[in-house]
């Protein structure tokens, strides 16, 4: 009994010890700062290094697919695997590629320190990419999670890093 008892006392301790909040560094809180004036200022890129389609595999992406965020601006240039309700007039055009002016934009900061970013173009003619969705996921180490959220065609999700 008392072996059962020490037994679970050190496992307990492990877990407490695991649970442990992860202090940043210096370095990675000066990072965060920089990351979290960029979101603030509406003056970042979203490079894609990956996407995962909602039904297939994970694709990894070696040319330089991004969305840029200026103040006044949103440039969406971002490949597209995944079902389509919807065929496309030009059979080049399923890609995520416009240019918006006006969008709604809104951005949430996390109590982790994350952000969360919700964009709406308001002014998209492309049939394909009429009412998309973005919602951009930033953690304080500059890793992104970026979900599109198109009305004619099944979600995406791509991830990768802030600029």
């Amino acid at each position: 009994m008392k072996k059962i008892s020490i037994i679970t006392s050190l496992i307990l301790l492990a877990i407490l010890i695991g649970c442990k909040t992860k202090e940043l560094t210096p370095e990675q809180q000066a990072k965060a700062k920089e990351y979290a004036e960029k979101i603030k200022n509406r003056n970042f890129t979203f490079h894609a290094t990956s996407a995962q389609p909602m039904s297939g595999r994970t694709v990894n992406l070696n040319y330089d697919y991004y969305l840029k965020v200026k103040n006044d601006t949103i440039i969406a240039n971002l490949p597209y695997y995944g079902r389509s309700y919807v065929a496309p007039i030009n059979p080049r055009d399923i890609s995520i590629d416009f240019t918006s002016t006006n969008f709604n934009y809104s951005d949430t900061k996390k109590k982790d320190g994350s952000y969360e970013i919700k964009i709406e173009p308001l002014d998209i003619t492309n049939r394909e990419n009429v009412g998309i969705s973005i919602l951009l996921r930033i953690s304080p180490s500059g890793y992104g999670t970026l979900n599109a959220l198109p009305t004619n065609r099944q979600n995406i999700s791509f991830y990768g890093t802030i600029d």
